[in-house]
Protein backbone atom coordinates (compact mmCIF):
# COMPACT_ATOMS: atom_id res chain seq x y z
CA UNK A 1 0.00 0.00 0.00
CA UNK A 2 1.67 3.41 -0.58
CA UNK A 3 2.12 5.94 1.80
CA UNK A 4 -0.65 8.30 0.57
CA UNK A 5 -3.24 5.31 0.98
CA UNK A 6 -1.35 4.66 4.00
CA UNK A 7 -1.98 7.84 5.64
CA UNK A 8 -6.16 8.07 4.03
CA UNK A 9 -6.69 4.46 5.60
CA UNK A 10 -5.33 5.21 8.80
CA UNK A 11 -7.40 8.26 8.90
CA UNK A 12 -10.19 6.91 7.94
CA UNK A 13 -9.96 3.81 10.21
CA UNK A 14 -9.59 6.31 13.06
CA UNK A 15 -12.61 8.77 12.05
CA UNK A 16 -14.57 5.24 12.42
CA UNK A 17 -14.99 4.52 8.99
CA UNK A 18 -15.81 6.47 5.43
CA UNK A 19 -18.48 9.41 5.46
CA UNK A 20 -17.43 10.47 9.45
CA UNK A 21 -15.50 13.73 9.88
CA UNK A 22 -12.07 14.22 9.63
CA UNK A 23 -10.28 13.62 12.98
CA UNK A 24 -7.53 15.86 13.92
CA UNK A 25 -3.78 14.57 13.06
CA UNK A 26 -1.24 15.96 15.41
CA UNK A 27 1.73 14.08 14.41
CA UNK A 28 3.46 10.54 12.80
CA UNK A 29 5.42 8.15 13.70
CA UNK A 30 9.17 8.12 13.15
CA UNK A 31 10.55 4.49 14.41
CA UNK A 32 8.32 1.47 15.03
CA UNK A 33 9.81 -1.72 16.00
CA UNK A 34 7.77 -5.02 15.87
CA UNK A 35 4.31 -4.35 17.63
CA UNK A 36 2.65 -0.97 17.38
CA UNK A 37 -0.91 -0.55 17.64
CA UNK A 38 -3.62 2.71 17.56
CA UNK A 39 -6.67 1.72 19.49
CA UNK A 40 -10.09 3.69 19.08
CA UNK A 41 -12.59 2.72 20.57
CA UNK A 42 -13.13 -1.10 19.49
CA UNK A 43 -10.57 -0.85 16.74
CA UNK A 44 -7.15 -1.62 16.46
CA UNK A 45 -4.89 -1.21 13.73
CA UNK A 46 -1.16 -1.57 13.26
CA UNK A 47 0.89 1.47 12.69
CA UNK A 48 3.99 1.83 10.28
CA UNK A 49 6.91 3.94 9.99
CA UNK A 50 5.38 7.45 8.76
CA UNK A 51 2.10 6.63 9.84
CA UNK A 52 -0.26 9.63 10.93
CA UNK A 53 -1.53 9.69 14.77
CA UNK A 54 -4.65 11.27 15.62
CA UNK A 55 -5.84 13.23 18.69
CA UNK A 56 -8.98 11.09 20.88
CA UNK A 57 -6.79 7.78 20.45
CA UNK A 58 -4.16 5.48 22.09
CA UNK A 59 -1.16 4.16 21.13
CA UNK A 60 0.04 0.58 22.19
CA UNK A 61 3.46 -1.54 22.00
CA UNK A 62 3.72 -4.74 22.63
CA UNK A 63 6.64 -6.79 24.01
CA UNK A 64 10.16 -6.03 22.66
CA UNK A 65 8.09 -2.94 20.81
CA UNK A 66 9.67 0.31 20.09
CA UNK A 67 8.09 3.32 18.95
CA UNK A 68 8.78 7.33 18.22
CA UNK A 69 5.89 9.97 17.96
CA UNK A 70 6.85 13.64 16.74
CA UNK A 71 4.58 15.58 17.31
CA UNK A 72 3.65 18.79 15.00
CA UNK A 73 4.55 21.37 17.88
CA UNK A 74 8.22 19.28 17.19
CA UNK A 75 7.43 17.35 20.82
CA UNK A 76 9.26 14.02 20.71
CA UNK A 77 7.86 11.33 22.26
CA UNK A 78 9.89 7.55 23.04
CA UNK A 79 7.89 4.85 23.98
CA UNK A 80 9.30 1.28 25.00
CA UNK A 81 8.03 -2.18 25.52
CA UNK A 82 4.62 -2.47 26.91
CA UNK A 83 3.38 0.49 27.27
CA UNK A 84 -0.26 2.30 26.82
CA UNK A 85 -0.57 6.12 26.25
CA UNK A 86 -3.83 7.96 24.91
CA UNK A 87 -3.26 11.15 23.17
CA UNK A 88 -6.19 13.23 25.07
CA UNK A 89 -5.53 16.43 23.91
CA UNK A 90 -3.54 18.83 21.42
CA UNK A 91 -4.37 22.41 20.48
CA UNK A 92 -1.61 23.64 18.41
CA UNK A 93 -1.08 26.08 15.23
CA UNK A 94 1.74 27.57 13.36
CA UNK A 95 -0.05 30.68 12.97
CA UNK A 96 -0.92 30.73 17.27
CA UNK A 97 1.90 30.67 19.78
CA UNK A 98 -0.81 29.36 22.52
CA UNK A 99 -1.51 26.02 22.40
CA UNK A 100 -2.15 22.47 24.62
CA UNK A 101 -0.88 19.06 24.99
CA UNK A 102 -2.41 16.87 27.24
CA UNK A 103 -0.81 13.15 27.06
CA UNK A 104 -1.72 10.33 29.56
CA UNK A 105 0.81 7.93 30.30
CA UNK A 106 -1.02 4.87 31.07
CA UNK A 107 1.99 2.22 31.49
CA UNK A 108 5.05 1.41 30.32
CA UNK A 109 8.64 3.17 29.78
CA UNK A 110 8.67 6.93 27.82
CA UNK A 111 11.27 9.69 27.08
CA UNK A 112 9.84 12.82 26.50
CA UNK A 113 11.30 15.71 24.99
CA UNK A 114 9.44 18.86 24.99
CA UNK A 115 8.79 21.07 21.74
CA UNK A 116 8.38 24.29 21.03
CA UNK A 117 4.67 25.17 22.78
CA UNK A 118 5.13 27.76 26.03
CA UNK A 119 6.14 24.98 28.82
CA UNK A 120 3.12 25.57 30.80
CA UNK A 121 0.92 24.45 27.59
CA UNK A 122 2.12 20.25 28.32
CA UNK A 123 0.00 18.78 30.61
CA UNK A 124 1.37 15.17 31.87
CA UNK A 125 -0.06 12.51 33.49
CA UNK A 126 0.34 9.20 34.63
CA UNK A 127 -2.03 7.28 36.80
CA UNK A 128 -0.86 8.42 40.30
CA UNK A 129 1.19 12.25 38.61
CA UNK A 130 1.13 15.22 37.35
CA UNK A 131 4.05 16.28 35.73
CA UNK A 132 4.79 20.09 35.03
CA UNK A 133 7.35 21.00 32.50
CA UNK A 134 9.66 23.62 32.67
CA UNK A 135 11.57 23.09 29.10
CA UNK A 136 12.93 19.66 29.48
CA UNK A 137 14.15 16.31 28.60
CA UNK A 138 12.38 13.50 31.22
CA UNK A 139 11.65 9.72 31.61
CA UNK A 140 9.17 7.94 32.50
CA UNK A 141 8.18 4.51 33.76
CA UNK A 142 4.80 3.70 35.40
CA UNK A 143 2.22 0.89 36.65
CA UNK A 144 -1.10 1.71 37.64
CA UNK A 145 0.06 2.29 41.17
CA UNK A 146 3.49 3.66 40.96
CA UNK A 147 5.70 6.19 38.77
CA UNK A 148 9.54 6.63 38.75
CA UNK A 149 9.94 9.64 37.05
CA UNK A 150 14.06 10.89 36.49
CA UNK A 151 14.92 14.37 35.09
CA UNK A 152 17.30 14.47 32.14
CA UNK A 153 17.72 17.82 31.75
CA UNK A 154 15.82 21.16 32.39
CA UNK A 155 13.09 21.28 35.33
CA UNK A 156 10.12 19.73 35.98
CA UNK A 157 7.83 19.75 38.60
CA UNK A 158 5.86 16.21 40.38
CA UNK A 159 3.03 16.00 41.86
CA UNK A 160 0.53 13.56 43.24
CA UNK A 161 -3.06 12.96 41.79
CA UNK A 162 -4.44 10.96 44.54
CA UNK A 163 -2.97 11.74 47.81
CA UNK A 164 -4.59 14.32 50.18
CA UNK A 165 -3.34 16.85 50.87
CA UNK A 166 -1.27 16.79 47.33
CA UNK A 167 2.19 16.62 47.56
CA UNK A 168 4.96 18.12 44.89
CA UNK A 169 8.55 18.45 44.38
CA UNK A 170 10.49 19.94 41.71
CA UNK A 171 13.72 18.10 40.04
CA UNK A 172 16.18 20.82 38.49
CA UNK A 173 19.52 18.86 38.95
CA UNK A 174 19.74 16.26 36.24
CA UNK A 175 19.70 12.15 37.13
CA UNK A 176 17.18 13.45 39.73
CA UNK A 177 15.04 10.65 40.23
CA UNK A 178 10.75 10.70 42.28
CA UNK A 179 8.79 7.43 42.94
CA UNK A 180 5.07 8.68 43.10
CA UNK A 181 2.26 5.99 44.46
CA UNK A 182 -1.42 6.59 45.43
CA UNK A 183 0.19 7.56 48.74
CA UNK A 184 2.23 10.11 47.92
CA UNK A 185 5.87 11.01 46.71
CA UNK A 186 9.61 10.51 47.51
CA UNK A 187 13.39 11.40 45.85
CA UNK A 188 14.95 8.41 45.14
CA UNK A 189 18.38 7.66 44.58
CA UNK A 190 20.15 8.68 41.37
CA UNK A 191 20.96 4.93 40.70
CA UNK A 192 17.17 4.23 39.97
CA UNK A 193 17.01 6.03 36.91
CA UNK A 194 19.36 3.25 36.13
CA UNK A 195 16.91 0.62 36.34
CA UNK A 196 13.45 2.59 35.52
CA UNK A 197 14.93 5.39 32.66
CA UNK A 198 15.16 5.13 29.07
CA UNK A 199 18.53 5.35 28.22
CA UNK A 200 18.69 1.41 28.02
CA UNK A 201 16.67 1.63 24.51
CA UNK A 202 18.39 4.59 22.92
CA UNK A 203 22.28 2.69 22.02
CA UNK A 204 20.60 -0.04 19.83
CA UNK A 205 18.25 2.07 18.21
CA UNK A 206 19.76 4.91 16.55
CA UNK A 207 16.89 7.94 16.13
CA UNK A 208 14.74 7.02 19.19
CA UNK A 209 16.35 9.01 21.44
CA UNK A 210 17.79 11.96 19.00
CA UNK A 211 15.63 14.49 18.37
CA UNK A 212 13.71 14.66 15.45
CA UNK A 213 11.74 17.39 13.41
CA UNK A 214 8.33 17.00 12.50
CA UNK A 215 9.45 18.02 8.78
CA UNK A 216 11.96 15.27 9.05
CA UNK A 217 10.04 12.27 10.41
CA UNK A 218 7.77 11.25 7.52
CA UNK A 219 5.79 14.48 7.17
CA UNK A 220 1.93 13.63 7.89
CA UNK A 221 -0.22 16.45 6.18
CA UNK A 222 -2.29 18.98 7.73
CA UNK A 223 -5.89 18.56 8.53
CA UNK A 224 -6.64 20.28 5.24
CA UNK A 225 -3.87 18.72 3.37
CA UNK A 226 -5.51 15.59 4.71
CA UNK A 227 -9.03 16.43 3.50
CA UNK A 228 -7.57 17.06 -0.03
CA UNK A 229 -5.09 14.27 -0.46
CA UNK A 230 -8.01 11.35 0.42
CA UNK A 231 -10.91 13.44 -1.52
CA UNK A 232 -12.85 14.21 1.50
Amino acid sequence: MSLVRRICFAGLLALGGPGAAVAQQIGATTLVRNDVSRLKQSQRNSLAEGDTVFRDEAVQTGADSLAKIVFLDQTNLSIGPNARIALNQYVYSEERPAGKVALNLLKGTYRFVTGDLDKKAYEIKTPVATIGVRGTVFDVWTTGTRSVITLVEGEIRVCTRQASPQACLTLDQPGSVVVVTVGGLSPAPRDTAGRFGFDGYCGANPGLCTPTRFSEGGGAPTPTAFAALCGR
